[in-house]
């Protein structure tokens, strides 16, 4: 039986464009959306630069607050992401390099040394998480549990995990990769 969907189910289905003039006519609720959908993006590439879980909540902060300053000047809405991981680079690079003299870390490449190939990965796993979250629970959290373990999950240990039979895991395997492929091509994947 589908549940019916409520207002809040509406609002994560916005696409960035419709969020981001959300934003910047001042709705609260599209600002903690526009946070949620990208904040653990911010926080991983804070992470993946090398600094401490502490300083990536630092580079987080600092991070929205140049996009609620900024993000009325930009102009390509439907390139927010690519925009917002090349200004989480330049932040986290600037916050090691100011903090260079307390530690001894190895060399860092310069904040314009990402390539396109980087920007785009991170741009469309973003993407792909973003979908995950428009399809239905069952769906995402099958998906998550057979794609986001660092080890090659069990087949029983997922059926158990989500009370369902091990024979229909592929199935509905099959059925929330069309849910999701429709989702990514909506959101232009």
């Amino acid at each position: 039986m589908r549940r019916a969907e409520t207002r809040n189910d509406r609002k994560l289905r916005r696409n960035d464009q419709e969020l981001i003039r959300a934003c910047l006519d001042n709705d609260a609720g599209a600002w903690d959306e526009l946070i949620e959908r990208y904040g653990r993006l911010v926080y991983s590439i804070a992470l993946k630069v090398g600094l401490s879980g502490s300083d990536a909540d630092d580079v987080f902060q600092v991070v929205f607050g140049i996009v609620l300053r900024r993000l009325s000047t930009l102009r390509e809405h439907d390139r927010f992401a690519a925009w917002l991981i090349r200004l989480t680079y330049r932040e986290s690079f600037g916050f090691r390099r100011r903090n260079r003299a307390m530690s001894e870390l190895s060399v860092e490449p310069a904040a314009g040394d990402m390539t396109d190939e980087e920007v785009a990965g991170w741009e469309q796993r973003a993407i792909v998480r973003q979908a995950l979250a428009e399809i239905d629970e069952r769906c995402r959290k099958l998906l998550e549990a057979l794609f986001y373990c660092a080890q090659e999950p069990a087949y029983e240990e997922i059926a158990q995990q989500l009370s369902m039979p091990v024979g229909s895991i592929g199935p509905t395997r099959a059925r929330c990769f069309k849910k999701l492929e429709s989702v990514l091509k909506r959101l232009g994947i």
